[in-house]
C-alpha cells in the first residue's frame, strides 16, 4: 500500500503549492489526471523520491525515506516524462549497468528483459544511434530493472506507435495485479479498459480519487453526440464542446449539456476523457466566478 499523509511541497522560485493531505493507493492501475501545471509530474516525482517533501511522509508498505530510503529505492521503478541516457553505452551495457545498482541480473536475466521489451536487435548499438521510440522502450525497460513494487510512470506511452502502446499496457494491466502501477497521462480512454481508479490533481490538490465508474457517473452535464453543417456549429457554444472531427461536407460534434442541442444528436455514455472535461470545465468555471 502506498500513502500519503499531510504532504505538502512547494516549487522553487514559484507561487505553485502541492498540498495532499491523505491518499492511500493499492495495488492495480492508478491514472493521474490533471492539466498541464496541475501538479502531476511534481507528485510523481516526490513519489520517484527524485525529489523530498517540505512536510508529511510517503509510506510504501510501512518504509518511509526517512528510514528506508534505501529499500524503498529499490522498490520503485520510475519513468519521468524525460530522461537523460548515456548516449555512448550500448543498450546492453546501460541496463547491466543500471541493474547493479538494484542487486544486478544475472546474463540469463539480462537477456529475458532485453527480449520482454523487444530491445534484444539493438543491444550492441549505442544509445545515441538509436530513434526515440526505441529509446523509449530503454527507459520503460529500465523501470522494470529488479521487479519493483511500485512503478510511477509520467506519459510512459511518449514515442511509441498504437501497437506498441496497446501491447504496453495490456501488460502493465497483468503487472498491475500484484504492484501498484500510478500512470500520469492526458490520453485517458485508451487505458479505460485496464486501468483501476483515477486521481485527479488540479492546482496541486487532489480533487478526485476512486474508481473509474465513480469517475463517469452523476455528473454535472451529459454527453451528447451528433453531425452539423458549418452554420449548425457556428451556433454550439464554444464552451460546450469536447470535440469537433470533419466528415466530409459536416461535422460530428461531442458536447456537454444540459439536454440535446439540436434534433440529430444523441445521449452517450461518457468516456474518461468526457468525465475529465466536464468536470475541469467547470471546476475552472466556479474559480473565475
Amino acid at each position: 500500500m502506498l500513502e500519503i499523509d499531510k504532504l505538502t511541497w512547494s516549487r522553487s522560485g514559484s507561487s505553485f503549492r502541492l498540498h495532499i493531505p491523505r491518499l492511500a493507493v493499492g495495488k492495480g492501475i492508478t491514472l493521474l489526471a490533471g492539466r498541464n501545471g496541475a501538479g502531476k509530474s511534481s507528485l510523481m516525482h516526490l513519489l520517484g523520491t527524485a525529489v523530498m517533501p517540505d512536510q508529511g511522509k510517503i509510506s510504501y508498505g510501512g518504509r518511509t525515506t526517512d528510514r528506508d530510503l534505501a529499500s524503498v529505492r529499490a522498490s520503485i521503478g520510475f519513468v519521468p516524462t524525460s530522461v537523460s541516457l548515456y548516449e555512448e553505452m550500448t543498450v546492453q551495457k546501460l541496463l547491466h549497468y543500471l541493474s547493479e545498482l538494484k542487486g544486478g541480473l544475472s546474463p540469463s536475466q539480462l537477456e529475458g528483459h532485453l527480449e520482454r521489451f523487444r530491445l534484444t536487435v539493438y543491444r550492441k548499438r549505442k544509445i545515441k544511434t538509436l530513434p526515440q521510440g526505441i529509446r523509449q522502450r530503454i527507459v520503460l525497460a529500465q523501470a522494470w530493472l529488479g521487479s519493483p513494487e511500485y512503478l510511477f510512470l509520467d506519459e510512459p506511452l511518449n514515442a511509441l506507435d498504437s501497437l506498441e502502446r496497446l501491447s504496453f499496457i495490456r501488460q502493465l494491466s497483468i503487472e498491475g495485479r500484484s504492484r501498484t502501477i500510478m500512470v500520469s497521462t492526458h490520453e485517458l480512454n485508451e487505458w479505460e479498459a485496464w486501468a483501476n481508479r483515477l486521481i485527479w490533481l488540479d492546482n496541486g490538490m487532489i480533487r478526485f480519487h476512486g474508481t473509474l465508474t465513480a469517475w463517469t457517473s452523476n455528473l454535472p452535464a451529459s454527453v451528447y453526440e451528433g453531425s452539423v453543417t458549418p452554420a449548425q456549429l457556428k451556433a454550439l457554444p464554444e464552451e460546450q464542446i469536447i470535440y469537433i472531427r470533419a466528415d466530409g461536407h459536416s461535422f460530428r460534434v461531442r458536447v456537454m449539456a444540459a439536454e440535446a442541442p439540436l434534433f440529430a444528436f444523441e445521449k452517450q455514455l461518457p468516456t474518461l476523457e468526457d468525465a475529465y472535461f466536464i468536470r475541469s470545465r467547470l471546476q475552472e468555471t466556479a474559480r473565475i466566478s
